[in-house]
């Protein structure tokens, strides 16, 4: 009888290495991270990797069938059928004036969850490499979505001189965005408000840097849960800061015009909510659409590689704005391969929009604009 079992142990053990030993790298949850993506990264295509640059709008990628389900867009079956699957999405589940979603037309929490769990089967099950979706969605004071607890705007939570109740607040909003499916949360907004006629000043945390510095640290810490935690746990979010950087003192008031500030009013001010912020371990950044001394944000080397990166030690993804991308294109860059050529070498790792990478990052890579190691 023992001899029996320990047969059927060996053969129980013989199963489970040999199917380790055929499933890839990748695909094993118990490996390295970074084992995994260099596993990963060898075994992709060069247009499977531009494809995973890409982060376009994704309010148009569900539809509702005539028995009520919750099914994926023709247009996102497009979009991920072929030889360049999309990485991520922003907004899918967003609802306002905007994207034209509204209590009628738009999803609950449970249909969101569904619509999401919908297009992340199709990207697991019918792409060839099975790499999953990141979806990210607004949350600055609240998941902008329907059935979303609105929670007050940045300039009114600062107000509350409350970092504790703000890492709480975070904590739900993660919580409402998480149990729908999103991965990323965009906010907290750290932008430093010093011009009365921006108008997005009600988004920011106000005008001194140290108290939106300890607020955003805070909300940060309540979206991805405090260092040491983990994002995986079903709760929480990555973070992404807005706006990169000096977005709130345009000239003129004007929303993305250029700032005019030297280096140390942007260091010692303008700057410091974001390293802050950074500090309390954030995930991803947003790049803003203004110039700062002439040099567009989205297209700065110095700021979001030198600075961001190797002075401040981040480690993660950089979003650009919505389409700050395609703004270079008849400003710093002819075209918007050019465009795209210039935000990906600065640094910026994913294009909000969708407009400048994939595609067009292969054909920067055929004119010599770009090495596939800025693509990888």
């Amino acid at each position: 009888m023992r001899a029996t079992h320990i047969i059927a142990a060996s053969a129980i053990i013989a199963t489970a290495l040999s199917t380790t030993a055929t499933t890839p790298v990748y695909l094993q949850a118990s490996k390295p991270t970074e084992e995994r993506v260099a596993d990963l990264l060898s075994r992709m295509t060069l247009e499977e990797k531009a494809g995973q640059l890409l982060c376009p709008m994704g309010w148009e990628m569900y539809e509702r069938r005539p028995d009520g389900s919750i099914a994926p867009s023709e247009k996102f079956r497009e979009q991920n059928r072929g030889k360049m699957p999309v990485g991520g999405y922003w907004a899918t589940l967003r609802a306002d004036p905007w994207t034209q979603k509204t209590l009628e037309n738009g999803l609950s929490p449970a249909e969101g969850a569904a619509a999401l769990n919908a297009l992340q089967a199709f990207a697991i099950d019918s792409t060839r490499l099975g790499i999953p979706i990141l979806f990210a969605e607004e949350c600055p004071h609240g998941h902008m979505a329907i059935g979303a607890t609105v929670y007050p705007t940045g300039l009114s939570m600062a107000g509350t001189w409350n970092p504790e109740l703000i890492r709480r607040a975070g904590e739900e909003i993660a919580l409402e965005a998480r149990s729908t499916g999103a991965g990323v949360g965009y906010g907290p907004v750290l932008d430093i408000a010093r011009e009365p006629r921006w108008s997005r000043m009600e988004e920011t945390f106000g005008e001194d840097p140290w108290l939106s510095g300890v607020m955003g640290a805070a909300m940060v810490e309540g979206v991805q849960g405090r260092r040491g935690s983990s994002v995986n746990d079903g709760r929480h979010l990555y973070s992404t800061l807005k706006h990169f950087a000096a977005y709130g003192v345009p000239e003129g008031g004007h929303n993305g015009a250029e700032a005019s500030v030297g280096p140390v009013r942007l260091r010692s001010e303008l700057l410091e909510p974001f390293r802050h912020a950074i500090a309390a371990g954030a995930a991803t950044v947003m790049s803003s659409y203004n110039s700062v001394d002439g040099i567009p944000c989205t297209a700065n080397r110095e700021l979001l590689t030198g600075l961001l990166r190797d002075e401040w030690g981040f480690n993660g993804a950089v979003y650009s704005d919505l389409y700050s991308i395609d703004g270079l294109a008849g400003h710093t860059a002819s075209d918007r391969t050019e465009a795209g050529a210039q935000a990906l070498k600065a640094g910026v790792d994913i294009d909000l929009g969708a407009a400048c990478y994939g595609k067009r990052a292969i054909e920067a890579l055929q004119r010599g604009l770009i090495t596939e190691a800025d693509i990888d």
